[in-house]
């Protein structure tokens, strides 16, 4: 938020009289200044860079009233050449429409972002994992660094976000259960350290781990005389990024993304045959539909499933343990 040309001073002191040829520029410190107040800090700023970044370059200087869907669409066909992934030119779509959105809600001005149509997509055409093998190769890479396996394992072995990673401490670990409590986020804003609320109130769950890991971690805090409410993972994203690049040039398995290692969890749940449902809790969804949705290419044909079972009914073959996966 630091480097925002929005900052939280300026906010207070934007026009009283909201008119539709004040700039866009002028109309987002309302806009701003009015979520700040029900959007989470981490949210908020994420949505700030955005807008400050790919929005405001091309709409701040102009009037309200003097942007119009010819000029959206012109606009979107720029980001277009850009080689963003479906998703982010979704996200930044849509935050300027939400802009609009509001402007016509609150104010009755135009919204010209629903003539323009839409870019982008909710949900990625394609997710990128690593199998058990990738990950094996790649994880040999970290044994140098206490921190960067104990992180690593921690995010594929348990499927959790890295700000749920980074916000970990030894308190969060339930010694008798052998679970992580997943009750906060990390991020950093302005050079500092901020530990928030997880995503979702559905993000705060507690997720099993096996022995091998739960003797992993236990292992680590002991070895580095960490105390309880210290991070486990005393770094930042970037640290990760750095050591996941470096592990997959040493190892030569294929490039992903931090947020990919969670979908590698989750390919690897899906294998193994447990439910959408048993998924969905593990990693934080909030709607079942969610998983389905996201992972669908990767479950298995399940009508052909129910087909062959009741196949198997007609025969007197049927085994309802064999069919316990399909059901769910």
């Amino acid at each position: 938020m630091e480097n925002s040309i929005f900052l939280t001073t300026d906010l207070l002191s934007g026009p009283e009289t909201v008119t539709p040829d004040m700039t866009f520029a002028e109309f987002y410190r309302i806009y701003y200044a009015d979520m700040q107040g029900r959007l989470k800090p981490t949210t908020l700023a994420t949505k700030d860079a955005v807008i400050t970044g790919k929005i405001l370059p091309a709409f701040g200087s102009l009037p309200m009233n003097a942007i119009t869907p010819r000029l959206i669409r012109r606009w979107q066909t720029g980001l277009l050449t850009q080689g963003y992934s479906d998703t982010y030119l979704r996200t930044i779509d849509m935050h300027l429409s939400s802009v609009f959105k509001y402007a016509y809600k609150y104010y009755d001005m135009e919204n010209p972002c629903t003539k323009a149509d839409h870019i982008g997509s909710s949900n990625a055409r394609t997710l990128n994992f690593w199998t058990l093998d990738e990950y094996r190769a790649f994880i040999a890479t970290c044994s140098d660094s206490p921190v960067a396996f104990t992180a690593f394992e921690l995010l594929y072995w348990c499927g959790i976000r890295v700000g749920e990673l980074l916000a970990l401490t030894p308190q969060d670990i339930d010694p008798k259960k052998k679970l992580l409590k997943i009750t906060k986020t990390y991020t950093r804003q302005g050079g500092r350290d901020v530990i928030s609320a997880p995503k979702t109130p559905d993000s705060v769950r507690d997720v099993g781990m096996p022995d091998f890991l739960f003797a992993e971690v236990t292992a680590y805090i002991g070895d580095t005389g960490m105390k309880k409410n210290e991070r486990l993972v005393p770094h930042t994203i970037d640290f990760l990024k750095y050591r996941l690049q470096c592990g997959c040039k040493k190892s030569g398995v294929k490039r992903i993304r931090i947020h990919d290692i969670r979908h590698s969890h989750v390919s690897l749940l899906i294998d193994q045959g447990f439910s959408a449902a048993a998924i969905a809790g593990r990693v934080g969804h909030r709607h079942i539909s969610t998983t389905v949705n996201v992972y669908a290419h990767l479950f298995p044909n399940r009508q052909e499933m129910l087909a062959d079972a009741l196949q198997e009914m007609h025969d007197g073959t049927f085994k309802k343990e064999d069919f316990a996966c399909a059901k769910n």
